[in-house]
């Protein structure tokens, strides 16, 4: 299945040699003095994590596909900032939104026409701290201005 479909990143199609994926819990293990058991307390999810070894290949039997400006797109894919979308036909089926922790691109004599790339990707997420609050001390501010004045509207309202 790997060598039957290309990944891509960004769009840039690479095939692909071999690749991982690691994931699991954040644990945080609690050990106390005097006490033979530990506490094992889970903090969530770790972050996803994908590694491959793909490469390109110089095809003359395909006029579509230009081996040099192939190998500069993905070079300028995996050093462009921000997230990016991964697919491989095998961890990401659907896509998902990564970022290039690092890669790495070989070439040899011996495999003239051939570039390798060991890439590494973590998952882009979501950031975890921009939760709005509202701001209680403008409302309180704003709800006794609005009471300061509806009190002086009254007390000039009144006859006298």
């Amino acid at each position: 299945m790997l060598l039957v479909m290309p990944a891509s990143f960004r769009q840039v199609i690479f095939h692909v040699d071999n690749g991982g994926r690691q994931g699991g819990r954040r644990v945080v293990t609690h050990e106390y003095p005097k006490r033979d058991t530990p506490f094992a307390e889970d903090m969530g999810m770790q972050a996803q994590r994908w590694s491959f070894s793909g490469y390109l290949i110089y095809r003359p039997n395909n006029p579509m596909y230009d081996y040099v400006i192939q190998r500069a797109r993905l070079v300028k894919a995996l050093e462009a900032d921000d997230a990016g979308m991964l697919v491989h036909p095998v961890f990401a089926q659907g896509g998902v939104n990564v970022m290039v922790e690092r890669y790495s691109m070989t070439e040899s004599r011996e495999k003239g026409g051939y570039t390798q790339f060991d890439m590494q990707f973590v998952q882009a997420g979501s950031p975890g701290n921009s939760q709005q609050f509202p701001d209680t001390a403008a409302a309180v501010s704003n709800n006794a201005n609005v009471q300061d004045s509806t009190a002086t509207q009254l007390l000039n309202s009144i006859p006298g």
